[in-house]
């Protein structure tokens, strides 16, 4: 979801990604990190991180 957002070439580089390819599932904190727009925290985005992680890890 986040390549599809972001794009492959932001999450390639991502601590999401490294977090998970060492087997760390403890990525919430990286994952919603991804919430800038053109430089700046964007609440909106940070809103829609939240709701898809919830979508996505939590059970």
């Amino acid at each position: 979801m986040l390549a599809y957002n972001c794009g492959p070439g932001v999450v390639n580089k991502s601590t999401v990604l490294k977090k998970l390819k060492s087997g760390n599932r403890d990525i919430f904190k990286s994952y919603t990190a991804h919430c800038r727009y053109k430089g700046k925290f964007h609440k909106q985005l940070h809103q829609r991180r939240l709701s898809e992680f919830a979508a996505l890890f939590m059970p």
